[in-house]
């Protein structure tokens, strides 16, 4: 015959039979991560960073040469051109100043900058790379204008500019994923991020012609395609000198 062997628990100890952790009643968060649901992705986890999310574990992409090719040019046709667009780059005492630059941009590539996919396309074919400022100020002393083709191409134009007249770490290319005109969601469209009054917002320059940008009051972020994951951009290309490490997230 087998007997039980019990053991006396004393008033201080547990008893593992008995011994049950109560149910928190609510799920436990990680204070600095949240998953946020994107279009094409599923969830993405996002860390918070300084008052602003970046994805985990995706660093942004490191500026490179042959995207920002020369960029800290000050050729007299890059002072030309700069001062064609009418923004100053002394350092902006204000971030209304700041956005009032990024509109100036803006309202002055709506004015000046035409879609020619064959010029634009000679122009990368010339240099081999994506054009540098000087170049790209070089076509608009001879041509009275600049040229531009698909999204990319736009994106970068918009930063290059935006880079030599705010600060560097307000201002980032960014990719989303999209399915537009049937595309399949792992498509990519390819726009820009700036960051003013402790927030991000996307600008997407294809919207340049739709007219210009609201005031510094009514500002917000301005995108033109509904099938566009605006918000949850997967990849970042800063220019360069930018401090920013993650690819951030993107509120409307």
């Amino acid at each position: 015959m087998n007997e039980k062997l019990e053991h006396d628990y004393g008033r201080w100890e547990i008893d593992p039979e008995r011994f049950k952790i109560p149910p928190s009643p609510h799920k436990e968060k990680h204070p600095e991560m949240r998953k946020m649901k994107t279009m094409y992705e599923g969830n993405v986890t996002y860390l918070r960073r300084w008052n602003f999310w970046v994805r985990v574990g995706t660093p942004v992409t490191p500026s490179t040469d042959d995207v920002f090719h020369d960029y800290e040019s000050s050729a007299p046709e890059v002072q030309d051109l700069l001062a064609a667009i009418g923004a100053p780059t002394i350092w902006p005492r204000t971030e209304e100043e700041i956005w009032d630059r990024i509109s100036t941009v803006w309202n002055w590539l709506r004015l000046n900058v035409r879609v020619d996919n064959d010029a634009y396309s000679d122009l990368i074919s010339a240099v081999g790379r994506w054009p540098s400022i000087a170049e790209l100020a070089r076509y608009y002393r001879d041509h009275g204008d600049l040229v531009w083709s698909a999204c990319f191409s736009k994106a970068h134009l918009f930063a290059v500019l935006l880079g030599r007249v705010i600060p560097r770490w307000h201002t980032t290319m960014v990719s989303a994923h999209h399915t537009e005109a049937g595309a399949p969601p792992t498509a990519s469209h390819v726009y820009v991020a700036v960051y003013l009054t402790g927030r991000w917002y996307y600008l997407d320059p294809t919207a340049v012609y739709a007219g210009p940008l609201p005031g510094f009051k009514a500002r917000r972020s301005v995108g033109i395609f509904s099938k566009v994951d605006y918000q949850h951009p997967f990849s970042a290309h800063p220019v360069p000198l930018s401090s920013l490490g993650g690819v951030p997230y993107l509120p409307e």
